[in-house]
């Protein structure tokens, strides 16, 4: 027998969900308007990941779709959040664009998420080696991964969430997947294949999933 979910229930229950993770933006699929997908497109259009960055702070239930295996959970995201300081040997610190508590039906997943260029692919046109900002990306995501390992009592304290754990994934969101050379593409899949938790996906990719969802919105 089905209980009937009333507006007040699912108000409460997303109120809920929403202070699960202090200090986080929560994002849910019931939060998408019909006026996202031109916004989205339109900080496309101007190229720099900030005008991107802007939009999807703004609207962090579009993170989602860089998932691979999250469905339509909500997502938790710590935009900007220092995860090591800088150094006494003057070693820069990390802040990554977005570290992110997602959900699946078997729990929850921590993920970091790198946003790079919209006009820059992750290799080169003939795919014989990885572009300037691909090298760039794979370089942090090693180095987030080792932090992770080595520091995460510290990183705990930095972000202030003792439940933080080894994350999931790296995904690096770059270019555009209507872009790219046949090349390009096989480059992009093999790199996930050599390095499992490093996922490269792209803003189409955000783009299409919006515009699929927003198809069911009233």
């Amino acid at each position: 027998m089905f209980t009937k979910i009333t507006e007040q229930r699912f108000k409460n229950y997303i109120s809920e969900e929403r202070s699960r993770f202090k200090g986080t933006l929560y994002g849910s699929l019931s939060d998408l308007k019909k006026d996202l997908l031109s916004k989205f497109e339109s900080a496309i259009a101007e190229g720099p990941e900030e005008s991107i960055q802007r939009v999807i702070t703004d609207n962090p239930y579009l993170i989602n779709y860089v998932f691979p295996d999250t469905g339509h959970h909500g997502v938790w995201v710590f935009p900007k959040r220092m995860i090591r300081s800088q150094q006494a040997n003057g070693t820069p610190g990390l802040i990554p664009d977005y570290l992110v508590v997602a959900k699946n039906s078997l729990g929850y997943t921590w993920q970091i998420v790198e946003l790079k260029r919209r006009d820059t692919q992750f290799s080169n046109a003939n795919g014989k080696s990885f572009s300037s900002a691909g090298q760039k990306s794979i370089v942090q995501a090693a180095t987030y991964i080792t932090d992770f390992s080595q520091y995460i009592e510290t990183i705990r304290s930095n972000v202030g969430i003792q439940e933080i754990i080894q994350p999931q994934n790296i995904i690096i969101v770059i270019g555009d997947s209507r872009m790219e050379t046949q090349e390009q593409k096989a480059r992009r899949s093999e790199f996930e294949h050599l390095a499992p938790r490093v996922k490269v996906s792209t803003y189409d990719r955000i783009r299409r999933g919006l515009e699929n969802d927003l198809r069911f919105k009233p």
